[in-house]
């Protein structure tokens, strides 16, 4: 078995940038998000600390696998990618594992947490063995001398870069970090033809932490909130629950559909906006009562961020307005992130998603 493990450079993580260069805007003290790291890994510039601590394939001199820093793909450009080499004399199947992983951060206090990422798959050259990619990722709390699977997808072909959200458990005090394990396989045997590499890429990876004093220590609602719960909400909304795409854009006029899933059992208070920067995402978070409404996000782009009520089991548009100075930035891309913050009673939730945009 031939194993190539190397680590990756390391860069200062991208610190939040406010129109008043402060990093974080606190509101009062009902609700607070943390985000670790600190405006997320971007991985613009370099790996931000991830490195590859595993990197394997079942053949022998013909197959090599390698985690490192892709400074050219992702979105905005920059990820970490775990690579499989194939040589042209291969004949038969393959499997690669390349386990990347994070630095070690400190959560500060406990609440309702979400693990975001941007994933996406390439098969290259090989796509004639049809490969897949399952990744795992794992949470290690080194704390407690423990780690717990908090997000597996098993992905059978070509994507672009895709957002993914899942609910995730935190002791406050406790040191965490990330680990992402990815197989990749054939499911074609080779002929000993084609040759090439197939990549499994991922971006914008955070770990989201809200507290607050209208929720318990296991994050269930009270009062007004019925019995839903914020990690109720969270798991009702990820996937394609909330935010519904294509963006549109249309002159200066950006449109995205939100939806109140109806399971919600009632209206629901949504605030969305696009969070997409030129080369790092910079986000102040200042939150009070009720949280939707004291919700401000500012970027790059200069593009405002719109509250709207949408009852249970509806769908609304929502419409965003881009600054004219940000206008041609918008439209040169393909794909746009978004931010949406959803209220529910006292349940409270936050997804990220990357949305295609389409031009009329």
């Amino acid at each position: 078995m031939r194993t190539t493990t190397r680590r990756l450079g390391i860069v200062p993580a991208v610190c939040c940038v406010s129109v008043a260069a402060a990093c974080l805007v606190a509101g009062p003290a009902h609700a607070a998000t943390n985000v670790y790291p600190a405006g997320a890994w971007t991985f613009t510039g370099g790996a931000q600390g991830w490195e590859a601590t595993d990197a394997s394939c079942n053949v022998p001199a013909l197959c090599t696998a390698s985690g490192g820093y892709d400074g050219t793909d992702g979105n905005p450009p920059g990820s970490i990618a775990a690579n499989t080499n194939i040589a042209v004399s291969l004949v038969g199947l393959f499997k690669s594992t390349v386990t990347l992983q994070s630095p070690d951060f400190t959560v500060a206090s406990a609440g309702d947490s979400t693990l975001h990422l941007d994933r996406q798959f390439v098969q290259g050259s090989l796509v004639d063995q049809a490969p897949q990619a399952t990744y795992v990722v794992n949470l290690i709390d080194r704390s407690a001398g423990t780690k717990s699977e908090v997000l597996s997808e098993t992905i059978s072909a070509n994507s672009a870069f895709i957002g993914k959200d899942h609910a995730a458990t935190v002791k406050a005090g406790h040191t965490y970090a990330l680990s992402i394990t990815t197989e990749t396989s054939s499911t074609v045997a080779g002929t000993g033809v084609a040759g090439g590499t197939t990549s499994v890429r991922f971006d914008n990876v955070s770990l989201s932490v809200r507290t607050g004093s209208g929720e318990n220590g296991n994050g269930a609602g009270s009062g007004s909130g019925g019995s839903l719960t914020s990690s109720q909400l969270q798991s009702l909304i990820s996937g394609n629950g909330s935010l519904v795409g294509p963006a549109t854009l249309k002159g200066n006029r950006l449109s995205v559909k939100v939806h109140c899933p109806a399971k919600v059992g009632r209206t629901c208070k949504i605030a969305v906006g696009s969070v997409q920067v030129n080369e790092a995402i910079k986000v102040i978070i200042g939150i009070g009562e009720p949280m939707v409404g004291r919700l401000m996000i500012y970027d790059a782009l200069d593009m405002a961020f719109r509250q709207v009520k949408v009852r249970k089991g509806e769908t609304k548009r929502v419409m965003l307005k881009v600054k004219p100075k940000a206008l041609k930035k918008v439209a040169a891309r393909k794909r746009l992130l978004f931010k949406e913050a959803v209220k529910a009673g006292k349940a409270r939730a936050t997804v990220y998603r990357h949305l295609k945009l389409i031009r009329h």
